[in-house]
């Protein structure tokens, strides 16, 4: 499960940021509209969602693999677009 979802969230590229845009603003998390969603790393943390994680580690390959199999250990998978789709198909 932990390969399906960094190739799906990363294709393995550890300093990427997600491309997606901000639907909606979200004044508690400092999200505005149109921006680019603050989502990094291997596992594309969402910085707003997780304020503890730094910008250093969301794309420090070993914290995110980390922070993955801690999370989906935990049962919080469901963070994770990817987790989500791959589980649908099954």
């Amino acid at each position: 499960m932990m390969n399906t979802v960094v190739n799906c969230e990363s294709q393995y590229v550890t300093d990427i940021q997600s491309k997606h845009r901000y639907k909606k603003d979200r004044p508690h998390e400092g999200v505005v509209r149109g921006q680019r969603e603050q989502s990094f790393g291997l596992v594309q943390i969402h910085l707003p969602a997780h304020p503890n994680v730094k910008m250093e580690q969301a794309v420090d390959p070993e914290f995110a693999i980390d922070f993955l199999a801690k999370n989906l250990a935990q049962g919080r998978g469901a963070m994770w677009s990817c987790y989500n789709s791959h589980v649908a198909m099954i």
